[in-house]
């Protein structure tokens, strides 16, 4: 009876044990599928300016530019997660960094730069990419598999300005906020979520 008293609770764990490996297994734990991507670096921190949508990356005429974009996720998975980003005009008035070395912000007031006249996406061979109807650009994570893949911007020898490229969808009337996760996400289905980052989801590209 004594060890009856051992051996059922004992039991009772492995059986538990189980239970948790199978519904993580199954795709049912509320967080394992849920995966994050941005820009690859966070700012100008040697300059103290924090992670705050400030980075900067410039291109040269008829040049192409590669921005780092990262994937998180600490597993492999049965299927492919696809992200997306966005290119829109820069704002008037909209503060940034003109460059890595500044120590203050300033207000554009530069020309609208359009895609496909003063600049393209382009693949990492030179062909141009085309967005889906919603605007966006698919980057495509085979496996879920954790990573950094470039987008290319290439110079078109147009216009000379700034311009946004961004992981959150400028033609939402949603207003991202650390406050509410809801409006982090980026793309869900019933695999897997992506969500963004409030103070990472924007650089500045600068044709010269």
């Amino acid at each position: 009876m004594k060890l009856l008293k051992y051996i059922l609770p004992a039991l009772a764990c492995a059986f538990a044990a189980t239970a948790c490996n199978d519904d993580w297994g199954n795709d049912n734990s509320a967080m394992e599928h849920v995966y994050y991507y941005g820009p690859e670096v966070w700012g100008y921190d040697d300059i103290k300016i924090g992670n705050n949508n400030v980075v900067h990356y410039e291109v040269a005429q008829g040049e192409t530019v590669a921005v780092p974009m990262q994937f998180w996720c600490e597993f492999v998975r049965k299927y492919d997660v696809a992200t997306y980003y966005y290119v829109a005009p820069k704002p008037a008035g909209e503060k940034y960094y003109p460059n890595a070395t500044a120590t203050a912000a300033v207000a554009y007031d530069g020309p609208e730069l359009v895609c496909g006249t003063d600049y393209e996406v382009v693949d990492a061979q030179g062909n141009k990419l085309e967005p889906n109807a919603d605007g966006a650009y698919e980057m495509l994570w085979p496996n879920a598999k954790k990573g950094v893949q470039n987008i290319y911007i290439k110079a078109l020898n147009g216009q000379k300005g700034s311009f946004n490229l961004q992981t959150f969808d400028p033609a939402s009337d949603v207003e991202l906020t650390n406050q509410d996760v809801e409006t982090t996400i980026q793309h869900k289905t019933s695999d897997y979520e992506v969500r963004i980052f409030t103070q990472n989801y924007r650089v500045t590209v600068t044709i010269e």
